[in-house]
């Protein structure tokens, strides 16, 4: 069991552990006095900003440091807090923090996982769901996760449940307002009120829910599948879009048995790119078919697909029937082998593909690399509009966390209307408060000891 003691000092390296920089970061109420015992000059009571000092690592070996210090309570711990910047190598960095751990004048532990962050929020300056943004911040992969940790961190989730809150908390008064003067004959709110005030409240965390993506879908990188008839140039696509030969290409069709895929760079994030078996479709053979199988399933769990048809046959009739067969998110079109055709003939085939298939598609070359940079561009645009919500519309990226707490939250409302209209306005109100609690639970209240360590325990340690 963590122990987040705010009578502790503690100290951490927050900086990587390779390359010239180092930063020691130090924290707690013994801060000040810590610091004092290995500079060349020791800190004044009231000094703040950024000060120049020499560090005593051993005798004749002194250490220029940039050292930044925030008296409390204007830190990001609400406590004393020094970070200590210095120049040099992984074996003098060591060197210093074992003498600020092991001097007996000032007692300083190595903080645990999160403490830094854990003390921001035990300390009042930051709520629950801030901290977890702040995990989510430093361990952002993607220009969308990032956004969405910055919007948690505002504060943007946070907001909304303490309004909803309020209103809860005001019909729960008034309901065990009327329960008190029962036998006066004095209504505080009549139930007809009261069940529409809920049912306006419940409809607000519903579309709090429906509206939200999931925290979770933004940390993994998302998939985009290639597919399309056998020989279709999916391979030669695949190759040509990770700068790699991750593929088998050949005249032969049907090369491809598995699902190949390999990491591709964005300009907003990265996806894993994955190319399956060429669809057909009637299958020969087992093989065939559970290749078949792989590829569909891929497909239908994909992000986004990129439907490849070779704009140089004569024929399309087997690709229209392969396109029924992809059951995707997205569908990206994409007319391969476009280097075959003269520029007259490849226009008029690609208005004869628009007609069969209702979309245009986007003409590209695996050989001359021709429209592969449009197709990266259109991969990581439509990637941003599945995964990003706008900014504009305040919608905030939920945790399962959060959304478990919401949809608590909305099932003791859906029972407190009921018990209203029912008139056991006790039980409602006691259903209400329920709810109340849970809401509660996305900031800081009533989160016991193990919460917060699953929750500080994600963190590195120095963050």
């Amino acid at each position: 069991m963590y122990n987040y003691s705010l009578t502790d000092t503690i100290i951490a390296l927050s900086s990587p552990s390779s390359g010239g920089r180092a930063i020691i970061r130090i924290t707690g109420p013994g801060t000040s006095q810590a610091l004092n015992e290995i500079l060349d000059r020791p800190v004044l009571p009231k000094s703040t900003g950024i000060l120049q000092r020499r560090l005593s690592v051993a005798e004749g070996l002194p250490v220029a440091s940039i050292i930044y210090l925030f008296h409390a309570p204007y830190s990001y711990t609400s406590e004393t807090v020094a970070e200590v910047h210095i120049y040099t190598n992984s074996a003098v960095t060591e060197a210093i923090i074992n003498k600020l751990l092991n001097n007996p004048k000032v007692p300083v532990r190595i903080a645990l996982p999160g403490e830094f962050t854990a003390r921001a929020y035990l300390n009042g300056k930051i709520d629950l769901s801030q901290a977890e943004a702040v995990c989510e911040l430093i361990a952002g992969s993607n220009k969308f996760q990032i956004a969405a940790a910055q919007r948690l961190l505002e504060g943007r989730l946070s907001q909304t449940s303490i309004k909803i809150r309020e209103n809860l908390m005001d019909c729960v008064s008034l309901i065990e307002a009327g329960l008190d003067f029962s036998g006066e004959n004095i209504e505080f709110i009549t139930s007809h009120q009261a069940i529409e005030r809920l049912s306006n409240v419940k409809t607000e965390l519903e579309r709090l829910v429906q509206g939200c993506i999931s925290y979770e879908t933004i940390v993994d990188l998302p998939s985009v599948g290639i597919a399309g008839c056998p020989n279709a140039g999916k391979s030669s696509l695949l190759n040509r879009l990770l700068g790699i030969e991750r593929s088998i290409v050949s005249p032969l069709a049907k090369t491809t048995r598995d699902i190949l895929t390999g990491v591709l760079g964005l300009k907003m994030c990265k996806c894993v790119l994955f190319d399956c078996a060429g669809l057909t479709v009637e299958t020969s053979g087992i093989l065939d078919e559970l290749a078949q199988q792989a590829g569909i399933e891929a497909i239908r769990n994909s992000s986004m697909v990129l439907f490849c048809v070779d704009v140089s046959k004569a024929d399309w009739a087997e690709d229209s029937s392969i396109r029924k067969l992809i059951d995707a998110k997205a569908i990206l079109p994409v007319a391969t082998k476009a280097d075959l055709l003269t520029e007259k003939e490849l226009k008029i085939r690609l208005a004869k593909l628009r007609d069969l298939f209702g979309f245009d598609f986007l003409p590209i070359s695996s050989k001359t690399e021709d429209g592969i940079d449009l197709l990266r561009e259109q991969i990581s645009e439509k990637l941003a509009v599945l995964m990003s919500p706008s900014a504009e519309t305040g919608v905030v990226a939920l945790t399962e966390r959060h959304k478990k707490a919401v949809t608590d939250a909305i099932e003791n409302i859906t029972e407190a209307i009921d018990e209203l209209k029912a008139d056991n306005d006790e039980i409602a109100a006691m259903l209400l408060r329920a709810a109340i609690q849970s809401l509660s639970g996305i900031e800081h209240e009533h989160i016991d000891e193990q919460m917060l360590e699953r929750i500080f325990s994600r963190f590195c340690i120095g963050k």
